[in-house]
């Protein structure tokens, strides 16, 4: 070997491509914000030569083929229908096989529920280390476990919460909101913030054509008023709320029209109350959009609205704001914290109905606002990419496996049997990128 051409481990170490296992409950043809967010963080590490295997429960409308996914037989309940759920230790049992075929160098789950424990179980056993992603603030979702007082499920959460993310290398978390909430519970291990990277639509999925012809499928005219929401139609939404205010808008701006994306279990009661109060006409409900089709949706609104208090991070205000469509949003949870106010939209006061309606109002009045609103959303919105996001995030593996030892990981490398690539693993990384819908 010539002089100074010796490379230095460390260097081979930080370019090597990773071999990670995503743990997550949700995942495609699961509609949220976590399939989303876990489907754009395996699509940028695969674009950027990482070997990625998502572990997901079993979904009886899942592909035919994926690429690189293990799926584990699971079970609905009634108090949830639309998300499957792993059946309790199969996922462990199973593990075995593929854990010594992979090799894998991080762990990163995305819930701390059957999949998340079977993730972390298989970490910390074999000393890989653990990253998890805290993407939904549990406590405001306790009035779905119906069969348990709600103060004693949000005492369960706050004494397993720290127990499982105490655990773990290194926590992500989409919004300060989140990690103040797990910090507030205990959790005391290394936090980072990452919000999940959102794309820049295609200028043709957002241009003139495409907006006219989703306001001709809403049967809404070309320059009537055109508010949007976009998101699972439950009652952590407050979409009744927002229904309200919009009748109290309606007042000012007879011809405004709203429509609402995504399916949930409020649908049919929604509608009727939007009979109920009046707006029931100028009210169109959607249902479920594949996420390739929202973009034209979202650049055909002139405003986004967003009434929930829940949020980690309120993926669907990122997306209209890539679109160019700037939101009006509650001030409340991690969904406004990439809103800023007065520049690519508007954050309100929880609970204040006149000053939401007055501030949709005052916009819709003002088209010349609006529209350098608009054009500062799609400024902003390159803030929050997927090529960002994906930087941060492996700046946190490689960090994790540092701090295991670099001379750990160095004799590992050394015994570390060749591996052929399975068939799939070399499948272009592009098919992974299959429709979602929004959350």
């Amino acid at each position: 070997m010539k002089e100074g051409t010796v490379t230095d481990p460390q260097t081979v170490e930080k370019t090597r491509a990773l071999r990670i296992g995503m743990f997550s409950e949700s995942f495609h043809p699961v509609q949220n914000g976590v399939t989303t967010s876990v489907r754009t963080l395996t699509t940028e590490l695969r674009r950027e030569g990482h070997h990625v295997w998502v572990f997901a429960p079993e979904h009886q409308n899942q592909p035919e083929h994926e690429t690189n996914v293990v799926r584990f037989p699971s079970f609905v309940t009634h108090l949830n229908p639309e998300y499957p759920l792993a059946y309790p230790f199969l996922p462990r049992l199973q593990l075995g096989s593929h854990v010594e075929r992979l090799k894998l160098d991080i762990v990163h789950t995305h819930t701390p529920f059957v999949l998340g424990l079977a993730g972390a179980d298989l970490a910390i056993r074999r000393g890989i280390p653990l990253i998890s992603t805290f993407h939904t603030l549990y406590t405001e979702y306790s009035h779905y476990v119906t069969f348990l007082p709600e103060a004693f499920t949000h005492t369960l959460l706050e004494a397993f919460l720290p127990w499982y993310y105490n655990r773990c290398t290194t926590v992500i978390c989409p919004s300060r909101t989140a990690a103040d909430h797990l910090k507030g519970t205990g959790v005391d291990t290394s936090i980072e913030i990452v919000p999940t990277g959102i794309p820049i639509p295609d200028p043709d999925a957002v241009d003139a054509a495409a907006c006219a012809a989703v306001r001709e499928q809403l049967d809404v005219a070309p320059r009537a008023p055109l508010l949007l929401y976009a998101g699972r139609l439950a009652p952590e939404k407050q979409i009744a709320w927002l229904l309200d205010v919009f009748a109290v808008i309606r007042q000012s701006v007879p011809d405004a029209v709203l429509a609402i994306a995504g399916g949930g279990p409020l649908l049919e009661s929604l509608s009727q109350h939007a009979a109920q109060i009046g707006v029931g006409e100028s009210t169109r409900f959607m249902g479920p959009v594949p996420r390739c089709e929202m973009d034209a949706v979202y650049a055909a609104a002139d405003l986004f609205v967003f009434p929930s208090p829940s949020e980690t991070q309120g993926l669907v205000i990122g997306e209209a704001r890539a679109a160019g469509t700037p939101s009006v949003v509650i001030d409340c949870g991690g969904a406004p914290e990439t809103v800023q106010h007065g520049v690519d939209g508007f954050r309100i006061p929880p609970g204040d109905m006149d000053s939401f309606a007055a501030c949709v109002t005052n916009l819709l009045k003002d088209r010349a606002l609006l529209d350098n609103l608009a054009a500062t959303a799609r400024i902003t919105a390159r803030e929050q990419t997927p090529e960002q996001m994906i930087l941060r995030v492996l700046r946190i593996y490689r960090r994790a496996r540092e701090s295991f030892g670099s001379n750990r990981a160095s004799r590992m490398e050394q015994m570390r049997p060749t591996v052929t690539a399975d068939p799939a693993e070399t499948a272009d990384p592009a098919i992974e990128q299959h429709d979602t819908a929004n959350t």
